[in-house]
């Protein structure tokens, strides 16, 4: 005891990493996540914990060497931890490139625009672009449907969008009823009969009465000509619109006859 083992003739001090109490016949090995440099050693006090942001699995370590830093990705905010799962991981949405870390101060946020769904991430590499047709202004997003969908009547072709403007609007004359599109070849004609004067529409509008058109893609309806009418939206031929008499057909786009 002591500081001492004894074998069958002698007593045998400690060695380094060891201790041996009042009464034992035998040196005890210092635990994980602790070491001694002490030779003789004779109370378990001597052990000392591996500081904070490091770990050692080694049992009777002689040396502060066996401490290890904790890996990327993770710290250590206790010290005498006994083995690197004993680390607690940076969570998900975040990471860190350094070593032996004692905080969770050094676990950076992914930026806006990306993901990361891991913990214990080592790199900026690991957080994801949210994909085109998509974007996120959130920092630390750990889920991907943290990426909002552009809205209807747009498209992206962004990768990492951090912000709705990066959503452009179809053009006038066409419309786009989906959310999430990723090409400017979802923007779909307007067909005739319909017309959209305006950009980032989901649907375009019939040719009101007294109007009518055969093209795809237009922006204003063409008028029925003076003497001539129609009650109808929508219309797609110019015969559509009808011959009329009376006051009211003397002007251009008559909807009705008086």
């Amino acid at each position: 005891g002591n500081g001492y083992a004894t074998n069958s003739t002698d007593c045998v001090q400690c060695g380094a990493g060891t201790w041996s109490g009042e009464g034992s016949t035998e040196c005890t090995r210092c635990v994980t996540g602790t070491y001694s440099t002490e030779a003789g050693a004779g109370s378990e006090d001597t052990c000392s914990k591996c500081p904070q942001g490091t770990w050692s699995a080694q049992e009777g370590s002689p040396t502060p060497g066996s401490c290890q830093k904790c890996p990327a990705g993770s710290w250590g905010g206790a010290t005498g931890l006994g083995g690197h799962e004993e680390c607690t991981k940076c969570p998900a949405g975040k990471w860190s490139a350094q070593e032996g870390a004692t905080s969770d101060g050094v676990c950076s946020m992914c930026l806006a625009g990306t993901w990361n769904g891991e913990n214990g991430s080592i790199s900026t590499t690991n957080c994801l672009d949210c994909a085109p047709g998509t974007w996120s202004s959130t920092l630390g997003s750990s889920e991907q449907s943290r990426c909002t969908a552009c809205p209807t009547g747009t498209w992206s072709t962004a990768w990492g969008a951090a912000a709705e403007s990066t959503c452009q609007e179809c053009r006038a004359g066409t419309f786009q009823p989906a959310v999430g599109q990723a090409n400017i070849s979802v923007c779909i004609h307007c067909e005739p009969g319909k017309y959209s004067t305006l950009t980032g529409v989901d649907e375009c509008a019939a040719c009101p009465a007294g109007t009518w058109t055969d093209e795809f893609e237009v922006t204003a309806c063409k008028i029925c000509p003076a003497g001539k009418w129609s009650y109808s939206s929508g219309a797609r031929l110019e015969s559509n619109c009808m011959s009329c008499s009376g006051s009211s057909c003397l002007a251009e786009g008559s909807a009705q006859v008086t």
